[in-house]
This record gives structure tokens, C-alpha cells and sequence, in this order.
């Protein structure tokens, strides 16, 4: 069997001869903000937390930095659970950790993968999250990260092992994404960035302006509707002097090419018309692509609205009258008592999870987990089942 290379998002991933997968590179924790019920954070008692109240916590930058050696050597894990030399769970340990540095802000390490099921599931994507185990401290403190508050942070950390999860903590903890996107927000450049042509037609669609089927005529039409401001601004400042030095320029040019008009009329008329004719070839492809990803876009939003419909079922019913994820996920939280309006989009589906499985009664972590919790299954605290 020979190495095969396969590359995934940013990252290189590797088959050995043997059928081993090695992940060059992957975000193992970060240094973020991220939620916890109060029963989950360690020394809750000692600081007077409410078990069924979500505090944010801060994982320290520089804790992290200290305690990327801690992780090298460390079991890759089927599920989470504390791991040591007396107690090592054989049948769910798939793989090891390697060479972790911590690059602000994430902790970064290398990954072997042995179990072939394991590896199968990585693949197919079914489970390609890693979420990292860890002992540590609880310090009150108060700050904000990415805009996002926090009141605990977490210190003094020790990596005890690391599982595959379906859902992490850490979005970013994922097995073929090599670094953290960007997430630096550019409000004041966004706010002057015109709308371009497939949001136009997106936003048609989901207002109800255009239909699904809609002709390439009416897809034009909507598009030439809605030229920005910005776009006729630009139209109308241009100055009487650049208008008058254009129009000389214009005049000289066709006193010197006069002599040459009569000869070019026929080639000029014949390069116009193969010109219109690539144009109007060019014109209907892009507008098939602006439909096609138009289209995809609003069966995409449609999508996730149903699914944080399903999501938020089991605390308020259905919900109707709201199109958009966040705004069904923000309602929800509302309803039960959270504040999630300034929460960022992409956290509010593990507040409804949490906030879910807060109405079961499950054991308290021993370690911080960065999975997102399902006390359905072993990442609640239960012990992994070991085979006969």
C-alpha cells in the first residue's frame, strides 16, 4: 500500500501504509468564550453559583499556552471520559495527540488516528470534532473577548485526554480546518459594501418578489430595480469640468479618425454585432448561475429555520410567524428566561441544547469538556461502556 494524500479544508491528512490517519494540523481548544451551566463549572459551590444558571467563562490565553505541553501523548477517545494509567479505557481509545503549540488564539497539535471506524467517521464526516478534556481552576473575573462578555475564567489548565465529538464547544475544533477563520467583524466597511448580484436576487426571492421559477427577464429586472445609492451618487458627482475635458478629447478624436470612419464601418459593424452576440451568451449564463445560487441560498435559510424550529420544540412549542434560525433560536431563550440578544448566531443552538437537557437530571463533570452537551449521551459525565 502506498501514502496517499488527502487534502481537506487547509489541512493535509495522511494514510499511512498501514491504514493509519495522521491530521498534520488541528484545532485541539481556543482561547474563547464559552457557555456553562453552573453545575458543570468546577468550584461552583465555593463561588455561589446557581447549578441551573449559564455563566460564560474564558479560556485563558495564557493558561493555554502554559498547558499545550500537558495534552503531547494524550489518548484520542471515543467519548469523554477521565482518563489514567489504573483506569485506561482500551476499547475507546482510537488514537494520540502530538506536538501541540498554541498559536493565539488556538491550541494547535498534530493527530494519529489507528481505529478503522474511527478513521470512517472522520471521513464521512459523521464525527470530525475533537474536544479536549481538561482539569482546572475557576477565577472570578470579569472581561470581554470578540465582544463577547464573560464573568469566570478558566486557569491553571492540565489536558487529561482528547474525544471525537459530532458537536464541540470550541467551533473551530475541527478535524481538516487548520486554523480559526476570520472573524474579525468590518461593520464600517460592510455598511457602505454595495449588495451584490446574487443577495439581490436571495432577498427577492424571500420577500416573495421573484418565484423559484422566475424568467431570466425577471430576474434582470429585479436587478436593475435595485442599483444602490451609492451607484447613482457616483453617477451624479462626476464634475462639469471631467464632462467638458471628455467631450474635447471626444471632438479631437473624431476629427483625426474621419478619414479612417468610412473604411472601418463595415469591419466596426460586423466586431459589434459578434460582440452582442457574446454578450448575450454571457449575460444568460451568469444569470442561470445567479438563479442556481439564489435558490440554493433560500433552501439553505429555509432549512436551518426548520431546524432550529425542531431544535426549540421541546421548550416552546412550535413556532410560527419567524423565517430567520436566529430569530426562532433568540425566541426560544426569551421565553425561558435567557437574554440571547447580543449572543453571536452561531452559539445560540448549544444554549437551546443546554437549556434542554438542564430539564434532566444528569452527574456533574469531573473534567471541563468542550463538547457541546447531550445527556442522551456518555459526554453528560456516564462512563463509557466497555465491551464484553
Amino acid at each position: 500500500m502506498t501514502d496517499t494524500i488527502m487534502a481537506l479544508d487547509r489541512s493535509v491528512r495522511r494514510i499511512d501504509p498501514d491504514g493509519h490517519l495522521h491530521v498534520e494540523r488541528c484545532v485541539l481548544s481556543a482561547a474563547v468564550v464559552s457557555p456553562y451551566y453552573g453545575r458543570e463549572i468546577n468550584g461552583a459551590e465555593r463561588l455561589g453559583l446557581e447549578p441551573d444558571t449559564i455563566y460564560w467563562m474564558y479560556r485563558d490565553a495564557g493558561a493555554l499556552r502554559e498547558a499545550a505541553s500537558s495534552i503531547n501523548g494524550k489518548p484520542l477517545i471515543e467519548i469523554h471520559q477521565p482518563v489514567s494509567a489504573d483506569d485506561h479505557p482500551r476499547e475507546i481509545t482510537v488514537g494520540s495527540v502530538n506536538n501541540a503549540t498554541f498559536q493565539a488564539p488556538d491550541l494547535i497539535g498534530e493527530l494519529a488516528i489507528w481505529d478503522g471506524d474511527a478513521i470512517k467517521r472522520i471521513q464521512d464526516g459523521s464525527k470530525r470534532c475533537v474536544s479536549a478534556g481538561y482539569a482546572y481552576e475557576t477565577v472570578p473575573e470579569t472581561g470581554e473577548i470578540n465582544g463577547q462578555r464573560y464573568t469566570l475564567k478558566m486557569v491553571n489548565i492540565r489536558f487529561n485526554h482528547l474525544a471525537l465529538v459530532e458537536e464541540p464547544r470550541v467551533k473551530t475544533a475541527i478535524i481538516g480546518d487548520s486554523a480559526s477563520p476570520n472573524i474579525m467583524k468590518e461593520t464600517s466597511m460592510a455598511a457602505h459594501k454595495p449588495m451584490s448580484a446574487a443577495a439581490k436576487v436571495a432577498a427577492a426571492l424571500k420577500s416573495g418578489r421573484l418565484a423559484m421559477d422566475a424568467s431570466e427577464e425577471d430576474i434582470k429586472k429585479c436587478m436593475d430595480e435595485d442599483k444602490t445609492d451609492d451607484d447613482k451618487k457616483k453617477a451624479e458627482d462626476e464634475s462639469d469640468d471631467d464632462k467638458d475635458g471628455k467631450k474635447a478629447e471626444d471632438a479631437k478624436a473624431c476629427d483625426e479618425d474621419d478619414t479612417d470612419d468610412d473604411q472601418a464601418a463595415d469591419e466596426d459593424d460586423d466586431k459589434k454585432d459578434e460582440k452582442k452576440d457574446d454578450k448575450k451568451g454571457m449575460d444568460a449564463a451568469s444569470v442561470s448561475r445567479l438563479i442556481e445560487d439564489a435558490v440554493s441560498k433560500e433552501r439553505r435559510r429555509n432549512k436551518q429555520a426548520q431546524d432550529a424550529r425542531e431544535a426549540v420544540r421541546p421548550l416552546v412549542g412550535d413556532v410560527v410567524g419567524m423565517d430567520s434560525a436566529g430569530d426562532i433560536y433568540r425566541y426560544a431563550l426569551k421565553q425561558i428566561g435567557q437574554d440571547a440578544a447580543s449572543v453571536h448566531e452561531s452559539a445560540l443552538p448549544a444554549l437551546v441544547s443546554m437549556a434542554i437537557n438542564a430539564k434532566r437530571p444528569e452527574r456533574p463533570a469531573r473534567l471541563a469538556a468542550d463538547s457541546a452537551i447531550d445527556t442522551d449521551s456518555p459526554l453528560a459525565g456516564a462512563s463509557a461502556r466497555r465491551k464484553a
